[in-house]
């Protein structure tokens, strides 16, 4: 046996696995962590928004592009899968329920950009007097913002809910003195069911994208900044500088400028 032959073999053999050994350590570091391409999931709500964070962004190195749900829930679908690397939508309660729902991964990152109201509207009342017994109101479908929608209800004094109520549900009403019907429909759809019920529910940002008045409702929600709003990635990319890029661009000062220029004060932005 050639011992001189066999030892080379075994350093060869050695220096393989050392650089594949390189290789894994490549593969375990921080995903993302220096990513310049960005894509971002939005709604048509939300989608002027980004589209104003794109230039600011290229002025920091990155390319951004973005894709328009009609569903704020596969929004979030989509990051949790990694098919798109950021959300800019939905507030945070909804994600953590979605993260709940879902064994999902997704934080907001701090600090969080700005809220956006809920009210009740109508077409058809200028006021919660002269809504009637019997009236039909619209909720959303989704276990947080129907909570949401049911406690603006509780704090204008036309339902109570029952005390030490959690997430509340329909079935969390103690008091209906009006006989109030409800009629639970994904949120988009609550701005266009407004001609066939009596009032309905619904986000500021819905109202402002079906070119209604927004201001208009007959009651908002008393605490928005419970709902807050903000960059969404994955657990994982949390602390990345793309990701502490992003959200420094949506509080540019150009941001938030062509944000009350265009949608006329819809986001209600928290202080530095």
């Amino acid at each position: 046996m050639n011992y001189k032959k066999l030892g080379l073999a075994v350093l060869v053999s050695m220096a393989v696995l050392a650089a594949a050994g390189c290789g894994g350590n490549k593969a375990a570091a921080p995903q993302n962590a220096d990513k310049k391409e960005i894509t971002i999931a939005c709604a048509e709500t939300t989608q002027d928004l980004v589209a104003a964070v794109v230039p600011v962004m290229a002025e920091k190195g990155y390319k951004v592009t973005y894709k328009t749900f009609d569903n704020n829930k596969n929004t979030l679908v989509a990051a949790n899968d990694g098919s798109v690397d950021a959300v800019m939508v939905v507030h945070k309660p909804f994600m953590e329920s979605f993260n709940e729902a879902n064994k999902g991964d997704l934080v907001m990152v701090k600090p969080y950009l700005y809220a956006v109201g809920m009210g009740l509207y109508s077409e058809k009342y200028k006021s919660v007097s002269e809504l009637p017994n019997g009236a039909t109101i619209a909720l959303m479908n989704d276990a947080m913002n129907m909570d949401r929608a049911l406690r603006i209800l509780s704090d204008a004094g036309l339902i109570t809910l029952k005390d030490n109520t959690g997430k509340a549900s329909v079935l969390d009403i103690a008091q209906n003195p009006h006989n109030f019907k409800f009629k639970d429909m994904d949120q988009t759809q609550t701005v266009r069911a407004l001609p066939d019920v009596d009032a309905s529910i619904s986000f500021f940002s819905h109202m402002k994208n079906a070119n209604k008045d927004f201001k208009g409702y007959l009651v908002r929600d008393q605490h928005p900044e419970n709902y807050p709003q903000g960059v969404v990635v994955k657990a994982g990319n949390a602390d990345a500088k793309w990701v502490a890029d992003l959200v420094s661009a949506f509080r540019d000062e150009k941001v938030r400028k062509f944000a009350q220029e265009h949608y006329g004060g819809l986001y209600e932005y928290f202080k530095q």
